[in-house]
């Protein structure tokens, strides 16, 4: 999955790591803001290459390590934040999505049912999916079908490297 174009990308993901967190694995963001900040941009280009039209708006799982790398990433993008939580079961955006506002979920990696449950919740309040995003690749991305994916490499659950 990852290509020499994101070999740089690789390297700062090799220096701040990978950690689990609330909604899933997160970078470890606070360990190298510069390294946080290739990565974010590297991700950035892929999601303008790929997306299905240009976004308006990145939304994550509201955690402090994807906050830091979706700001990176919204920055070079010229576009929003919105986050979303879960609390007791419900889950919210933190503030209101126009409808068919152009829309990239993005994490570190998606797994289980986060990045299914969180589209749902972008289709019912009127926004419109043009990419999926994550730093690492996993199952759970691949079996996008309906828009395309962006990701810059991926983690060997085996020997816990990035490539």
């Amino acid at each position: 999955m990852a290509t020499t174009g994101n070999a740089p990308a690789i390297a700062a993901l090799n220096a701040v790591g990978v950690a689990p967190d609330t909604y899933g694995p997160t970078v470890n963001t606070a360990r190298s803001p510069r390294d946080v900040e290739v990565i974010g941009e590297r991700l950035a280009g892929r999601i303008r290459d790929l997306a299905a039209g240009p976004p308006r708006a990145l939304v994550v799982w509201d955690t402090s390590d994807e906050a830091v790398l979706a700001h990176v990433v919204a920055r070079s993008l010229g576009v929003a934040v919105l986050r979303t939580s879960e609390v007791e079961g419900r889950l919210e955006l933190d503030r209101h999505l126009e409808p068919g506002t152009p829309v990239v979920p993005m994490a570190t990696q998606w797994v289980d049912r986060r990045l299914a449950t969180l589209r749902k919740l972008l289709e019912n309040r009127g926004g419109q999916t043009v990419a999926v995003a994550a730093v690492l690749g996993s199952a759970t991305l691949a079996e996008v079908r309906d828009v395309p994916t962006a990701a810059l490499g991926a983690l060997d659950e085996t020997t816990g490297l990035l490539s």
